[in-house]
């Protein structure tokens, strides 16, 4: 029984996880991003300095990968690229005004879906989930460490 009822939890995190995609990738319509193009442009929005290389590592994707979507996201407007002043072989990456749209767009679509997922319930029972989801994370961390 209780492998059972593992496997359901298991499973309810995979449902979790897929409504969450679905989710925003609903919301990104309106955006004219992607959704792998969303978080790329969201991480560049948190983190204005960041290195193709350190984007590549956030994201879990090839460096390879984080150029291809970054040359769309250019040719669509949403970021350009500007030589450092300090050394004419780095190229930054920053975000236009139409990306920065999209990003203040995208937090507030984040704001709705979170009170939308939680809808219902008590501040005490967010808490108890909080606790038990840090430690799900933490075992699975640990989990795949070990792999």
């Amino acid at each position: 029984m209780k492998r059972e009822q593992e496997h359901r939890l298991v499973n309810l995190l995979f449902v979790t996880d897929k409504n969450l995609k679905r989710t925003i990738e609903k919301r990104a319509e309106g955006t004219g991003v992607y959704r792998s193009q969303h978080r790329l442009l969201m991480i560049l929005g948190r983190n204005p300095d960041i290195s193709q290389t350190m984007l590549a590592e956030k994201l879990e994707i090839s460096p390879a990968a984080v150029t291809v979507s970054l040359k769309k996201l250019e040719k669509s407007g949403y970021i350009a690229r500007q030589c450092s002043e300090e050394d004419n072989r780095i190229n930054r990456v920053v975000i236009t005004p139409k990306g920065q749209d999209v990003i203040e767009q995208s937090i507030n679509y984040f704001r709705e879906m979170d009170y939308a997922f939680f809808e219902g319930f008590s501040e005490e029972e967010k808490n108890l989930l909080e606790n038990m989801l840090e430690r799900v994370a933490t075992n699975s961390e640990k989990y795949y460490q070990m792999l």
